[in-house]
């Protein structure tokens, strides 16, 4: 491996608007479906999840692809990183890809529930956990990859990053052993989400620009 030097001085950045947009575009969309509409989980009958998404099915079909939507736009922001960190943004393009997997399972949820045969709607809801869980996974390994690649020149950036990574990692521990998440359940994806909107801030100041970031790169 070789190590190249990578702009350091203020002057010398150059802001990255674009990335900083996917970005915030991502934080955005993503907080306004989850606020917009809680769905049953995975403990709720059969019948009371059919019912449910029979009854919101077009409101819950759209809420589901602006989450697509906003999955490929955080996957086209971890593309514009691979200037600042190659194995960071293919973490974060694995990650993207993860988030797609809850949305795809709702998705279909909505398509086939039917009040007077709920077997299915109860069938793929207990898989919602599962999307979930490789959705964690995803970003346990994006934010674990940040500590190690970034996280010695950029130390806050790296503290932020170890906090999602091991709250995310318990929640998902504790998920498999089949134990209550408590407060993990909305601690790891919301400081996921300030993680996403500091990385947003740092493209559009330049720290993480297009042709400069802080200390060495990599390259093969």
């Amino acid at each position: 491996m070789a190590l190249t030097p990578r702009v350091t001085k203020k002057s010398l950045r150059r802001p990255d608007r674009v990335a900083g947009a996917l970005a915030a575009g991502f934080v955005v969309l993503l907080l306004a479906t989850e606020a917009m509409l809680t769905l049953p989980d995975e403990t709720a009958s059969p019948g009371a999840v059919a019912s449910f998404y029979a009854t919101h099915r077009a409101f819950i079909l759209m809420l589901q692809l602006v989450g697509m939507v906003a999955a490929g736009l955080l996957g086209l922001y971890a593309w514009r990183l691979r200037s600042v960190d190659r194995v960071v943004a293919t973490a974060g393009m694995i990650m993207a890809g993860c988030g797609l997997l809850p949305s795809l399972i709702t998705l279909l949820i909505a398509i086939v529930a039917d009040p007077t045969d709920p077997s299915s709607a109860g069938s793929w809801n207990q898989l919602e956990p599962l999307g979930d869980d490789i959705l964690f996974v995803g970003i346990v390994i994006f934010a674990g990859v940040i500590v190690v690649r970034l996280g010695r020149e950029l130390p806050a950036l790296g503290v932020l990053a170890g906090f999602v990574a091991i709250t995310c990692l318990i929640r998902l521990g504790l998920e498999i052993a089949g134990t209550g998440r408590g407060p993990l359940d909305a601690v790891g994806p919301l400081s996921f989400v300030l993680l996403i909107a500091v990385m947003a801030i740092l493209s559009f100041l330049g720290i993480l620009g297009m042709d400069s970031a802080p200390g060495t790169t990599r390259s093969e």
